[in-house]
């Protein structure tokens, strides 16, 4: 709706929510995505929760790992300029991390990100992230403890995430009594695994971990086939990558990994339901109920707000108490305040989910919760 008609014949005009993709993928993976807000924010009309309706304004940019950080800052300055009250976005933490300085520099608009550095948190950037620096090694130390692995070796990509993965890997493995036999660098994009396989191999692990965003898995399956090394293998939630496409799913053949889709979760699935009912299409991974949890508590932060500005959703945002989330394990909640910029409330928010051995699709492994305290150290 253009300004024009908005004065010219007294319409009210929408609430405008940014969405700042700063990792474009294929189209069928971004139409969830899409469909999924446009979904919520109806819905939230219709039911009566807001009382106009919700423009979605979206800006694809190629952010960090494989484009700039510029592109990603243009994109959130251009979604303030619309008029956007609160911005979804971005995902990636290379990006996440520097634009937290620059919305707060401006003050103007929140944004709810899926990056799980924290350094990407502030007053005026929220997360319901897609993962945590500093708990998914927690988590996955507690998976291999109940997989009985002790001896790991470890795969990190030598950038932002990946290094602070590393840090906290470190930590948390070693408080959980499993022993680190090495830690080889990798490039955080596509290359040869060849020789990172033969360091890890050597070093004897009952287990090869790997840290980073995701791109440094490709080829990591086809190098150890061709070593004829089979080793239980682990990720970070960079296993969510398997549901872009079927080569993503090839390449982490295998491999367990941290996901927050969970089908026994009934939020997720009567939202999916929903979902099936109006798309025609029931997607099963992470993604759709992410972005309902997103949606929800955007939209809870738009009816909340006093008065409809970028500061009155933030302080409508910090309202956000105790909503059953569609992600995450059965009882997980969202949840914002004051001073509490990470959404998540339960020990499960993640799982371990398998990629069967031929990548054909994916399965439940496991809970945390169920050897968390071995993990911290708890007896």
């Amino acid at each position: 709706m253009a300004d024009d008609d908005v004065r010219a014949y007294g319409l009210v005009a929408p609430l405008k929510v940014g969405l700042l993709n700063d990792y474009p993928t294929r189209a069928g993976v971004e139409n969830d995505t899409l469909d999924t807000l446009r979904m919520v924010f109806d819905e939230a009309v219709a039911d009566g929760v807001v009382d106009r309706t919700i423009e979605l304004v979206e800006r694809n940019v190629i952010g960090l790992p494989n484009g700039t950080y510029q592109a990603v800052e243009q994109g959130y300055d251009e979604l303030v300029a619309d008029g956007c009250l609160v911005i979804f976005g971005p995902y990636v933490s290379d990006n996440a991390v520097p634009l937290a300085a620059h919305a707060a520099r401006m003050a103007k608009v929140p944004n709810i990100i899926l990056s799980g550095s924290e350094g990407a948190l502030s007053e005026w950037t929220f997360a319901l992230n897609n993962g945590s620096m500093p708990e998914e090694p927690v988590m996955l130390a507690a998976v291999m403890i109940g997989d009985g692995r002790s001896r790991i070796a470890i795969a990190y990509e030598a950038s932002l995430i990946g290094k602070e993965y590393l840090a906290f890997a470190e930590r948390a493995y070693s408080a959980a009594g499993l022993k680190i036999v090495a830690t080889v660098p990798i490039p955080q994009v596509e290359a040869d695994k060849t020789e990172v396989v033969k360091a890890l191999r050597a070093a004897d692990p009952d287990a090869v971990v790997h840290v980073g965003f995701g791109h440094g898995l490709w080829g990591f399956s086809d190098a150890l086939a061709a070593a004829g090394w089979d080793p239980p293998r682990y990720t970070t939630t960079a296993f969510e990558m398997a549901h872009i496409s079927a080569e993503w799913m090839r390449h982490l053949s295998g491999w367990i990994g941290l996901d927050s889709y969970d089908e026994r979760n009934r939020v997720g699935q009567d939202f999916l339901d929903r979902f099936q009912a109006r798309y025609g299409r029931r997607p099963t991974h992470s993604m759709p109920g992410l972005c309902r949890d997103v949606a929800t508590v955007i939209v809870r932060g738009l009816a909340a707000a006093r008065p409809l500005t970028g500061e009155g959703v933030k302080g409508g945002l910090e309202q956000v108490k105790l909503i059953p989330s569609a992600s995450g394990a059965p009882g997980t909640f969202l949840r914002f305040g004051r001073y509490i910029r990470q959404g998540w409330m339960g020990t499960d928010y993640l799982i371990a989910r398998r990629v069967l051995p031929d990548g054909t699709g994916h399965v439940f492994h496991a809970t945390p919760s169920q050897f968390i305290s071995r993990a911290v150290g708890a007896g």
